[in-house]
């Protein structure tokens, strides 16, 4: 597969115009990526032309809505993050951005910051820790203008950790699948009850995907009741449960 032409392809039909060495790095990063997964569990998916169309492809179709959801906003959260998809990628084509990836895994944090060097990155961290006591420290809680989550794990669980990351007025995005109508109807109410306003739902397009994706904006409307995030045992006993 000719992943240059590819990833040159998608941005053209999204209009994006790629900052210097970007697509350079993009592909730096997908060899690096691939190399790693081969000995360490960064993403479930192992054959490269697979990360490429189902990871890449997919993390950077955000980026046709990028006036919508980037614009004038700084600093941004990728919750766990893994392998660095999507944070780690969308940071080369918003280089303006100060971008954190998060997550609670040694191995995924030391990758990063492998690939960060690497690709000599100068606006992106990689933090380890758990959402849970995260959203809980003042230097993160309700401190970013975007905050991104592409994890796949109960919706419900999601939220809770998600949303307190987020400033007031700040936007929550989930990468989501034909799933989001049942958990949007199911979580309605305890989106709001985190502080969160649903916005709607802005359908991605992505070139050889056959599966039906979309991001779905929360908007941060009140401050999340400092009960939340619970400790994560309750969280994942009692998934949407209000305090």
């Amino acid at each position: 597969m000719d992943y240059r032409k590819k990833i040159n392809n998608f941005l053209n039909e999204m209009e994006i115009k790629p900052p210097p060495k970007a697509v350079l790095k993009t592909l730096l990063y997908l060899d690096i990526l691939f190399e790693a997964n081969k000995r360490t569990n960064l993403i479930g998916t192992k054959e490269k032309d697979q990360i490429f169309l189902r990871h890449f492809l997919d993390s950077l179709s955000i980026l046709a809505h990028k006036e919508r959801f980037f614009l004038g906003s700084y600093r941004l959260i990728d919750i766990g993050s893994g392998g660095g998809l999507p944070g780690l990628l969308l940071s080369l084509f918003l280089p303006d951005k100060k971008v954190c990836l998060m997550d609670k895994s040694s191995k995924k944090i030391d990758f990063l910051n492998r690939a960060i060097d690497t690709l000599c990155l100068e606006n992106v961290v990689a933090l380890r820790g758990r959402a849970e006591q995260l959203a809980k420290d003042k230097k993160h809680r309700e401190a970013y203008d975007i905050v991104l989550a592409r994890a796949v794990t109960d919706f419900s669980i999601l939220l809770e950790l998600v949303i307190p990351f987020s400033k007031i007025n700040g936007k929550i995005i989930f990468y989501k699948s034909l799933r989001v109508f049942e958990e949007i109807d199911k979580n309605k109410d305890f989106i709001k009850l985190l502080g969160g306003e649903i916005v709607g739902l802005h359908e991605a397009n992505i070139p050889d995907f056959t599966e039906f994706r979309v991001f779905l904006e929360i908007r941060k409307k009140f401050l999340t009741s400092p009960g939340y995030p619970r400790k994560f045992a309750k969280i994942k006993r009692e998934p949407g449960k209000p305090i």
